[in-house]
């Protein structure tokens, strides 16, 4: 009830400005009433929690814009009332065309177009497979008939890609071939409460076997990276931080009995988290260690990253009559999405889907910013000529003449001379 209140509330105050922007004779009356339409606009942003855009609305157009077409205004002098102005009677027809083009279209566009700005925009569900099967060679993936991965190696993972909701059949096939070494129905569902539904598809075992896994990228916390732990190996693991000094007390561990196929994560960890004293373990036993992530080149924790890490076998010598395995971690690093709203989102939104339309608003003003300057603009005024010339009193070689007593242009004759003054007496007691 309050926000609605409050839209009704701001929404007549911006009707209300532009309303008196229009109608306003004065040039500058008008450009302060806009002002007061642009900080109402930012509020709407405020109220669908984007605050970036706030910031935006009132930094670029209540700010720099608005002092441009203030100072245009002011330079040409048009917030003077009285002067001869420049008629135009086309233009009322004009605007009223295009204004009431501009609501039809806008109208057909909120009714027929489904707009909803009370949140962000759903996305279909996502899916990519990791290859951690070490009896299997490189394989392609199809979905439904469609590859959607090709040639994934061993300890490899494939891209995102999106597909629609609902039942799908997943199908590895020997890299370049038709032969299909597994086949597994997943479900592919939206979740509602999160801006992508990601799944990752993860073949695993000697079998092998086929887990699908939900992968989460939403945003993180400031400052901070998410990770994801599943266990591909054989048997159950644990995971430890022994910490610098490598304390072997039992809140050291990170989490505990992970069997296989199974997976946790774990809680958002600050960027540059030292993870060499982390270290992966047999479930029960804290000295049986089975790898170390002691290599801060590979396991790192940056910001805005969400990341799967996977515990696999790895052969050690293949080709054998009995292959040697060890356990083996692997991270694989996405991206986790930018939050709605913020400014990371915006700038890849402007800088992809709507750059077309942004440069059609940088067009549009500056068409109106020339339009605003011929509107203004008064032929009527014309500067008035000064006469600059020196006057004096008499010509230069008549003043001259009369000093000497002769006439510089003519040298014999005679100039009347200027009386000499009378001698000042001497000062008295000097």
């Amino acid at each position: 009830m309050t926000e609605a209140l409050l839209f009704l509330i701001v929404g007549a105050v911006a009707v209300a400005a532009a309303v008196m922007m229009l109608l306003s004779e004065n040039a500058v009356y008008s450009a302060l009433f806009l002002i007061i339409n642009f900080m109402c606009v930012a509020f709407f942003y405020l109220m669908l929690d984007a605050p970036f855009l706030m910031m935006v609305q009132i930094a670029v157009y209540a700010g720099a814009i608005m002092v441009l077409f203030l100072f245009v205004i002011m330079l040409l002098g048009a917030e003077k009332l009285g002067e001869p102005t420049r008629e135009f009677r086309w233009l009322a027809p004009l605007a009223l065309a295009l204004s009431v083009a501009f609501l039809v279209i806008t109208g057909i566009a909120i009714t027929q177009g489904q707009i909803d700005l009370r949140g962000p925009l759903v996305q279909p569900p996502m899916l990519r497979v990791i290859h951690a099967a070490s009896g299997v060679g490189a394989v392609d993936v199809y979905a439904d008939g469609e590859m959607i991965a090709e040639n994934v190696a061993f300890k490899e993972a494939s891209a995102f890609v999106s597909l629609p909701a609902g039942g799908r059949t997943i199908s590895f096939n020997a890299a370049g071939t038709d032969t299909a070494l597994l086949v597994e129905q997943v479900t592919l569902e939206n979740d509602p409460e999160r801006t992508a539904s990601a799944f990752t598809l993860i073949a695993y075992g000697s079998g092998p076997t086929l887990t699908l896994v939900p992968d989460n990228l939403e945003t993180t916390k400031d400052r901070s990276g998410r990770v994801t732990v599943f266990n591909a190996f054989d048997r159950a693991v644990d995971l430890w931080d022994m910490g610098s000094e490598f304390d072997d007390s039992d809140d050291r561990a990170v989490t505990r009995e992970l069997a296989p196929g199974a997976s946790v994560e774990l809680a958002d960890l600050p960027e540059n988290t030292d993870l060499r004293a982390w270290r992966f373990t047999e479930a029960g036993s804290k000295e049986a260690a089975l790898f170390r992530l002691n290599n801060p080149e590979i396991f790192r924790i940056e910001r805005d990253e969400a990341q799967m890490m996977v515990v696999m076998s790895e052969p050690v010598l293949a080709g054998t009559e009995q292959d040697i395995l060890r356990a083996v971690a692997v991270p694989l690093v996405s991206r986790a999405l930018p939050s709605f709203g913020g400014p990371q989102a915006v700038g890849e939104l402007l800088f992809t889907r709507y750059m077309l339309p942004l440069q059609l608003v940088a067009v549009l003003l500056l068409v109106a910013m020339i339009g605003a300057i011929v509107l203004t603009h008064k032929e009527s005024f014309r500067p008035r000529r000064r006469d600059v010339r020196r006057r004096v009193a008499k010509p230069l070689t008549t003043a001259i003449s009369a000093q000497i007593g002769r006439d510089v242009l003519q040298p014999g004759v005679e100039a009347p001379k200027l009386p000499q003054e009378a001698e000042q007496p001497e000062p008295v007691g000097k």
